[in-house]
């Protein structure tokens, strides 16, 4: 076996390990995010506020780099500024943020589902589609907005649950990879 096929061995071998511990960690990641679902929504508005942070940060770096435009500068610096107050609102009031999250949304897609109401009646060939997204839009609106605690633990639930799915599917292209890593290394082996 020469020197660059062993180390694509390896390479299928060691990717294989590697996908097989993201999957356990994305599916342990998923039963607790099922099981405790209020913990899972506060690490989300704390991951929230520290990436509204870092990304507002880079935008400051970016206002003060050697760009002889002074209207982007300027932008970002403001983006920078509103982030990080942002970020830092997040990070003081994880809960009510998330609860004010929900209920724009829950807004939105009243607001949303009402527009595309009236604008379903425009068009005769797809009217019947447009409206069934238009109610469907309103009534998910307005579950949200009259259970939005309730709302709030189903997120975390369906990411719980895609958490499971993505960290299974991980698990078993790591196990195809190292099984393919092994069959690859049999066939490959000298015969003695």
């Amino acid at each position: 076996m020469t020197s660059t096929t062993g180390d694509t061995v390896t390479g299928l071998r060691s990717a294989g390990s590697i996908m097989i511990a993201a999957g356990a960690i994305s599916i342990i990641a998923g039963v607790l995010a099922i099981a405790y679902p209020d913990i899972t929504l506060l690490a989300l508005a704390i991951f929230t506020g520290v990436n509204l942070i870092v990304l507002s940060a880079l935008s400051l770096v970016d206002a003060f780099r050697s760009d002889p435009d002074g209207g982007s500068r300027a932008l970002s610096a403001t983006v920078g500024v509103l982030g990080v107050i942002a970020g830092l609102v997040v990070l003081r009031r994880p809960g009510e943020t998330l609860l004010v999250l929900i209920l724009a949304i829950g807004i939105w897609l009243v607001v949303s589902g009402a527009v595309h109401f009236f604008r379903a009646f425009e068009d005769l060939e797809d009217r019947a589609l447009g409206l069934l997204v238009a109610v469907s839009e309103i009534v998910l609106g307005a579950l949200i907005l009259v259970l939005p605690d309730l709302s709030l633990r189903t997120v975390a639930v369906l990411a719980g649950i895609s958490f499971l799915l993505r960290g299974a599917v991980a698990v078993y292209a790591g196990w195809q990879l190292r099984k393919a890593g092994h069959s690859a290394a049999a066939q490959l082996a000298p015969a003695a």
